[in-house]
């Protein structure tokens, strides 16, 4: 059922995503490329460092600092098309942002995974070796229905206008349908997580949602796109690498309970982002 469900949310957030894009934002996308690799800098390098630091400083369990690890390297999830439409980001900045980063992240988790790791540069082949399958997901969950609702927006306008609240409302209630079951399924697991954990997931998803304030001088329009961007991970990316690389029931639960604190403060996080509509370029 939360396979389903989160499948939902990527295919019809991403799709709804691919709707608000027009002509008229060409230029948008354009301009976007620069920022784009220091968005993909912060979030590939910056980010897995502090998650790290954190992790270290805090004491936490190996297994546990691989899931969040994991996460914190895999930048680029589907979901956030929902969210940067809630916090009325530019939709052509948060779409390119989102391609960079999960593109990006395909070849970056592995090569970050092996050092955290401390493995042999040999164990590196053996990540690699999910490329096919994770570029395959990302072509289905993030490329196709993007194109489509572009495609309908183009060709389709006026059908393109109709379908697009209903599927905000798809993705809306996948979204809380996601959020409930994980609270129910892992009722157990979240009481037992010790509160340094709880620290660490609040602190580093918390910054990781304020990164458009304050390191890019950009239109506020962009600058929300990036904030959203960045703070919503791929959680199938960081998945499917602590299959392959671990195993450990430990690193997968802890990966979903990321995503869950991630959504949980997505939501007041896009709503922050929205009420800054003049946020001040200084």
């Amino acid at each position: 059922m939360l396979e389903v469900a989160l499948i939902l949310l990527a295919l019809s957030s991403m799709s709804s995503l691919g709707l608000e894009l027009v002509p008229a934002s060409s230029n948008s996308i354009s301009k976007t490329a620069f920022t784009g690799l220091g968005v993909c800098l912060l979030n590939l390098t910056f980010f897995p460092g502090i998650a790290f630091l954190l992790c270290r400083i805090f004491e936490i369990s190996s297994a546990i600092s691989l899931g969040i690890f994991l996460c914190a390297c895999s930048g680029g999830g589907a979901s956030a098309g929902l969210f940067i439409l809630k916090a009325r980001g530019t939709p052509a900045t948060g779409a390119v942002l989102l391609g960079l980063l999960n593109f990006t992240s395909l070849f970056t988790a592995p090569l970050l995974l092996t050092l955290h790791s401390e493995n042999s540069f040999a164990e590196l082949e053996r990540a690699f070796s999910t490329f096919p399958k994770l570029l395959a997901i990302g072509l289905c969950f993030f490329g196709l229905p993007l194109g489509t609702g572009l495609w309908l927006r183009k060709k389709h306008e006026k059908f393109s206008l109709r379908i697009r609240p209903s599927l905000l409302r798809i993705s809306n209630i996948s979204l809380g349908f996601s959020i409930f079951y994980l609270g129910l399924k892992y009722w157990r697991e979240i009481l037992e997580f010790g509160f340094l954990i709880w620290i660490v997931l609040f602190l580093l998803i918390g910054v990781s949602f304020t990164i458009g304030l304050y390191l890019f001088r950009e239109k506020p329009g962009d600058r929300r796109s990036i904030g959203v961007v960045s703070g919503i991970r791929n959680l199938s990316l960081a998945l499917l690498l602590a299959q392959e690389q671990s195993g450990d029931p430990k690193v997968l639960i802890t990966i979903l309970l990321y995503g869950f604190v991630m959504y949980l403060i997505a939501f007041p996080a896009s709503l922050f982002w929205r009420r800054w509509k003049n946020i001040s370029v200084s």
